[in-house]
């Protein structure tokens, strides 16, 4: 089997896969919020910490972050910590800092955290143990696919400013977590929209992807545009992870594009004090419980006016996308003074 032999069946599996059937089903609305992030997001440049902080000091930092947010995730976080069953045990691996983060709560509800010894373990231990607070009992309910990376992300913007207003560290080693966030997302919104493209490549050529197909969409691009620069440099790489993967990927990719813009109009609300820990724990409780895709669990968080939900329905309306780009925005603004607008 040749290269596009295996890129069409991947598209083909996913196509096929029941699990993949929400997502498709809202794809095009969230390459639209993809499209948001790569119209807001400055120039941005991966940065490294450089601050040593114990591990000991970082899970001090962050019981005492919880316990500002809600007493009881401190008394839980520590009972965690304690705890000895294989179903709650959490573990801590030292790596170096150029080596990839792996840190993961998994299936069988086992916290794995990687940790250098530098100031992002803060980061990594408070989202890795939101996601614990709040697993979900069914994996591939509409509302994990959507939200299972907004209380994670909400925590990190949220511990950013706990460590500025409490620690002594310098503000922009602070602040490097969040724009390496800002980063990576940008990266998981290109390869969104990359496969969006791929997607209805695909369906108007009857299932065959070739390279002749993918240059004459290239060629037919503004050659101006910022997507085909995108999509001419980087498209290679993203074909290759879908190619050695079997599928398309933006499942777990559109959770980051979707938690970040969510998360950002969260934190935005929480700071304006129109909205308070009290409504971020009844998400993380919401997300937790849900056995299935219930429709009451849509409408009671479409309580909180979380922009993406409205009456129970997933809703990307013009006015959900201009109040999500907007928060975004000013998420992002720390790091560069001009700012785009989504169109």
């Amino acid at each position: 089997m040749n290269y596009y032999e295996k890129l069409n069946k991947a598209i083909k599996n996913t196509l096929e896969d029941r699990h993949f059937s929400d997502q498709l089903h809202y794809f095009d609305e969230v390459a639209l919020l993809a499209k948001i992030i790569i119209e807001n997001t400055p120039s941005l440049v991966k940065e490294e910490y450089s601050s040593f902080v114990p591990l000991d000091t970082s899970l001090a930092i962050v019981g005492d972050f919880f316990h500002g947010i809600k007493k009881e995730y401190a008394t839980e976080f520590q009972a965690l910590l304690q705890e000895k069953s294989d179903e709650n045990s959490v573990s801590f691996h030292k790596i170096e800092k150029n080596e990839k983060d792996c840190s993961l709560v998994n299936d069988k509800g086992e916290v794995k955290i990687d940790y250098t010894k530098m100031l992002n373990d803060s980061f990594t231990i408070a989202h890795e143990m939101t996601h614990k607070f709040s697993q979900e009992k069914n994996h591939h309910s509409i509302i994990k696919q959507f939200l299972g990376e907004m209380p994670t992300i909400t925590m990190e913007f949220l511990l950013e400013d706990y460590l500025l207003e409490h620690t002594d560290y310098k503000e922009e080693e602070i602040r490097i977590r969040k724009k390496n966030r800002l980063l990576e997302t940008y990266d998981d919104a290109v390869a969104v929209l990359l496969e969006n493209t791929l997607l209805k490549l695909y369906q108007q050529n009857n299932g065959q992807i070739t390279q002749d197909v993918l240059l004459h969409y290239l060629d037919s691009m503004d050659k101006n545009s910022k997507l085909y620069e995108l999509f001419s440099t980087r498209g290679e790489h993203y074909l290759n992870e879908i190619v050695e993967n079997g599928t398309l990927l933006f499942a777990k990719r559109e959770r980051y594009v979707i938690g970040t813009l969510c998360a950002s109009c969260f934190h935005q609300k929480m700071k304006n004090q129109e909205a308070n820990g009290e409504e971020l724990s009844y998400i993380m409780a919401v997300l937790g419980h849900s056995d299935n895709t219930t429709e009451e669990d849509l409408k009671a968080l479409s309580k909180l006016d979380i922009p993406l939900l409205k009456n129970g329905q997933v809703d990307l309306s013009e006015e959900t996308r201009l109040q999500l780009a907007s928060a975004y925005q000013k998420e992002s603004e720390e790091f560069s003074l001009s700012k785009k607008t989504f169109k």
